[in-house]
């Protein structure tokens, strides 16, 4: 049995289910979430849609072999214009929405919508998967229509439209005791056996399919936000009789790669005569979308450095 990371981390589980030949990854988050949907004081609706895309990346994001940053962002044109996460592949996370007060309040006053949150909040648009691995590596994107009624229907839609193997997700957000919680399990389907290697899986790979994805429906959004049911019980109890293992878990931290140095380089790029209209009181203020952080700067701080030599 490998070990757990304590219940109080943020952790990604990956895990594989060898009787139905399919892998898989549970993340469950306290800490990191609580700290981006808090720290904006975010309506709920918008808290709970910003949430549950922090869960989906993740565990797309950890199934994933890359070094730099996946990127899952939805842009609408309902009440919540932007939803946008950053997941690192060493595990940091950040996530920021934006939206409309005044549309937002005519949208929740106007409950008609049910289980359908992304054509009522988030309205039409994309659902944007980016991978960037830096300067030296070809950026990959991926988009797909925002024409599903949850954000785990727009990821289903994603992969049903690509190239990628079947994957099924279930995603949930929940307020425990005051704080944020999230959840989520991703599933992928193994590709298939070599002819010389023994199958561990039923003879019909479709049932298979069916039946892990029964499995999973049967998870709650209780069992999967419950900070005190482990990963290992969780998935021992969705998953035993078809024999699951689990492997080394990852930790999940709040990270933002804001910096004094990025902030400036962005304002040396901007005209003159637009940057007198950004200095009040002679400082001109940069804050972080992600995080809240306020950056403050002078006119002798704008001047580019001189070069050596």
């Amino acid at each position: 049995m490998v070990p757990e990371l304590s219940e109080s981390a943020d952790t990604i589980q990956p895990f594989q289910i060898d009787g139905l030949n399919l892998s898989g990854r549970f993340v469950r988050m306290g800490e990191t979430v609580e700290r981006v949907l808090s720290q904006h004081d975010y309506p709920d609706t918008v808290s709970h849609l910003l949430g549950e895309l922090m869960v989906l990346a993740a565990a797309l994001g950890a199934g994933l072999k890359f070094e730099g940053r996946l990127t899952a962002e939805t842009r609408g044109d309902g009440p919540i214009r932007l939803l946008a996460v950053d997941f690192m592949s060493d595990g940091q996370m950040r996530g920021y929405a934006s939206y409309d007060a005044d549309r937002l309040a005519s949208a929740l006053e106007n409950e008609a919508s049910g289980n359908s949150p992304v054509p009522h909040y988030i309205g039409s648009g994309l659902l944007a998967l980016t991978v960037d691995q830096g300067a030296d590596a070809e950026l990959y994107q991926g988009i797909v229509q925002l024409d599903g009624a949850t954000l785990a229907d727009c990821a289903h839609r994603y992969f049903q439209q690509s190239d990628q193997v079947d994957t099924a997700l279930k995603l949930a957000v929940e307020r425990r005791n005051g704080s944020w919680r999230a959840g989520a399990i991703s599933v992928q389907r193994l590709a298939e056996l070599d002819p010389g290697d023994q199958p561990v899986m039923p003879a019909d790979r479709e049932d298979a399919w069916r039946t892990g994805m029964a499995l999973l429906g049967t998870a709650t959004a209780d069992e999967l936000t419950d900070p005190d049911l482990s990963a290992h019980t969780l998935l021992y109890r969705l998953f035993h009789e078809q024999g699951v293992r689990v492997y080394d878990q990852r930790e999940i931290v709040f990270g933002c790669s804001c910096s004094d140095d990025r902030a400036l380089a962005v304002l040396r790029r901007i005209p003159a005569t637009e940057m007198d209209d950004l200095v009040v009181d002679g400082v001109i203020e940069v804050i972080c979308q992600f995080c809240n952080r306020c950056q403050t700067f002078t006119s002798e701080d704008l001047k580019a450095p001189a070069e050596d030599g």
